[in-house]
């Protein structure tokens, strides 16, 4: 979006142009604030891209059509609008990053200001939004993926247009026509499979830019100002092209929302939107509507505000942890970025732009400068976060970091078992008890295995992340569409493994039970028909379906002789366990969070369990199961038995303890410690070998 604040001086200054930027950055800061209605706010960026793509792409072709064009100037043109604004958000968020964060989260976001120093955010963003990666609105620098979407296409537009132009400049026009068109068709494919794909990587995206490139190119091939000055000449047929455009970049942003597949065709009508108002610069709404004073100063200081307000959310969240800010708070963080978007604007971002020094000179300051920041990033790198800073946290994130790191948790993308000897030794002759489940079987793993080998079992662990222990159905998250299909063929490997091994005669199923029926968050449901994944089911269809899966599995193991024991919910705490730990062990944190009144912020050890409803709806589904099956006396397998996890985690109902002394239990809200897994299943043990008939 910092491309679509550069005007072009040799085309006259149009202020309506400001006037959009403004409706753009109003809708992604009020979206970003969680201000009601504005669901679809995220739009904005789609609508700052299409500028961006008018202004930078026309002041290319202007050139060429002069014969003026230079790589150099072009690059120190884009260096003084883009950077210097930049470099004072990058310096803050690093001196804050210092002075707010852990040693652990200053290091995982060093990776961040590195990839957004070097204009690669985007594809960072794509590669690393996993499993167990913080969530993107606790990540400072998410804003700087539009940028590194846009410096990546002002690296490729110039090359393409200035051969096109070498060879006929006609074929420029149709060229980009051309790009766009690949573009969408490949963003179309790419949303359905791999949305974060779409999302985040130009390809996908360059035809938004492209659509702007076009509308400049085809305004400047018929040396008019506009179109309405070529086609349009009737003021009625301008102003109802520019309402219609007006009204189609408008709609998406209370219409849309976070669950709808996008950037495809969902985004057309921004981009066609706010071309079409590009397209009649005479028309009344350019003129009297988005030219008043107020949207024009706003669109002026969008690109700094875009820069300031969401890292100023990111650590308004980030004090907050799992708890959403209230509508103040995040509305004054938006206006405090307001203010220093202002005097971003005119301390940095104009004096700066005035600058005379040679291209060359200047570019070789900035990259100076820019070396300089990623020296401070590899140093924060280098030293884990400088984890001298809080040495009492390092246990504590050492911790929360083993999950991540289970060999046998197969992660996204994987659709088969873990079959080395760490995580299943097919060459063990004794008994052996399976673990199989999603990542939450996998935190439990380290408790079970002890048990196991007190008992004289061998163990196998078979964990899959977000995968439930299920058969004929699984967990469809539209994020991950793919996962679902990858589930299904991990857990047909997993049953055909199970039940051909003799010697496992103990399975535990474990998952995160009630994710899926959670229907009102729109994240991840069950599915039972591929073909129809998307279709979200009612309560009453995912309770059916929830039973019937987990049923068939149960049956289908104990057809092969297996003792099945289904572990039960662990507590979904409302909030964060090492977030507590955290805002209670920082003194910048403890401040700011007294002076927020932040509740829950301190550390007593205990916290309230979250997501009553689906919990007790997925315990209680349990439950039915598992009853209905051991009142089938047909079989020679044991029934089915229940374990309740939370037993030994939680005190009474509201209350469940997350570190035992200095020692903690939880990684997260919902995943155990290695310690946790062992603390949760005191007293548990398995049958006994005589049991089992060996």
């Amino acid at each position: 979006m910092a491309a679509a604040n550069s005007g072009l001086r040799e085309r006259s200054y149009r202020p309506d142009i400001d006037g959009i930027r403004a409706i753009a950055i109003l809708s992604v800061v009020l979206y970003h604030a969680g201000v009601p209605r504005f669901s679809g706010g995220f739009t904005g960026v789609d609508i700052f891209f299409v500028l961006s793509g008018f202004l930078i792409g026309g002041h290319i072709f202007s050139e060429l059509q002069g014969g003026s064009f230079s790589y150099l100037r072009f690059y120190q043109r884009r260096a003084k609008r883009i950077l210097p604004a930049f470099f004072l958000v990058l310096a803050f968020i690093l001196a804050a990053m210092v002075f707010l964060l852990s040693p652990q989260d200053t290091y995982d976001l060093s990776r961040s200001a590195i990839a957004a120093t070097l204009s690669v955010s985007n594809i960072a963003f794509w590669k690393t939004s996993g499993y167990f990666d913080p969530g993107g609105e606790l990540n400072p620098f998410l804003m700087s993926w539009s940028l590194g979407v846009e410096e990546q296409f002002y690296v490729v537009i110039p090359l393409l247009m200035v051969l096109l132009a070498r060879v006929r400049r006609s074929w420029v026009f149709p060229s980009v026509l051309l790009v766009c068109g690949l573009s969408f068709l490949f963003a179309c494919l790419a949303l359905r499979n791999h949305p974060s794909m779409a999302f985040y990587l130009l390809p996908a995206r360059a035809w938004e830019l492209g659509a702007g490139v076009a509308l400049a190119v085809y305004e400047l091939r018929r040396r008019r100002n506009s179109l309405e000055a070529s086609s349009l000449r009737g003021p009625g047929l301008g102003l109802s092209l520019s309402l219609a455009g007006l009204a189609a970049l408008l709609l998406p942003i209370f219409v849309l929302t976070g669950a709808t597949p996008f950037p495809g065709a969902a985004a057309l009508p921004s981009v066609l939107g706010t071309a079409m108002v590009l397209a009649v610069p005479h028309s009344w709404i350019n003129r009297r509507v988005l030219s008043v004073a107020p949207l024009v100063y706003i669109g002026r200081v969008s690109y700094s505000w875009y820069l300031w307000h969401w890292p100023l959310l990111a650590f308004i969240r980030i004090l907050y942890g799992s708890q959403v800010p209230p509508l103040t708070v995040t509305l004054g963080a938006v206006a405090v970025a307001f203010g220093a978007a202002v005097l971003s604007y005119y301390l940095v971002e104009q004096p700066f732009r005035k600058s005379r020094r040679a291209p060359t000179s200047l570019l070789l300051h900035y990259a100076a400068v820019g070396v300089l920041f990623l020296g401070v990033c590899g140093v924060l790198k280098q030293s884990h976060g400088l984890e001298r800073r809080y040495p009492h946290l390092l246990s504590h994130e050492a911790v929360n970091q083993l999950l991540g790191e289970d060999p046998c948790l197969a992660p996204f993308g994987v659709d088969a078992p873990n079959l080395s000897p760490a995580c299943y030794d097919r060459s063990a002759t004794q008994p052996s008890v399976a673990l199989w489940g999603d990542s939450h079987s996998a935190a439990l793993a380290p408790g079970l295995r002890a048990v196991a080998a007190r008992s004289g079992y061998g163990f196998v662990q078979l964990s899959k992340a977000a995968c439930l222990p299920l058969l004929g159905a699984e967990r469809f998250a539209p994020a991950r569409p793919l996962e679902s299909q990858a589930c299904l063929r991990f857990n047909e490997q997993a049953l055909s493994l199970v039940n051909a091994d003799p010697h496992i005669r103990t399975v535990v199923l474990c998952g995160f039970w009630d994710n899926p029926l959670r229907l009102s968050e729109g994240k991840a449901w069950l599915t039972a028909d591929l073909a129809h994944e998307r279709d979200v089911p009612s309560l009453e269809g995912s309770e059916r379906i929830f039973i019937q899966s987990l049923t068939a599995l149960i049956q289908s193991l104990r057809g092969a002789g297996k003792q099945v024991i289904v572990f039960g919910e662990t507590p979904e705490l409302g909030s964060d366990p090492v977030w507590r730990i955290q805002s209670a062990g920082i003194p910048a944190r403890r401040t700011l969070d007294r002076w927020l009144g932040v509740p829950d912020a301190g550390d007593p050890g205990f916290a309230a369990p979250g997501y009553l409803a689906s919990d007790a709806l997925a315990t209680s589904l349990l439950h039915e199961t598992v009853a209905s099956i051991s009142s089938d006396s047909s079989g020679s397998a044991p029934n089915p038995q229940l374990v309740d996890l939370k037993t030994n985690l939680c005190r009474n109902p509201s209350q469940c303890a997350y570190r035992d002394g200095d020692r903690l239990l939880f990684a997260d809200p919902h995943h155990l410690t290695p310690l946790g897994a062992q603390y949760a299943l005191r007293g548990f043990h398995l049958p006994a070998l005589s049991a089992t008939g060996l």
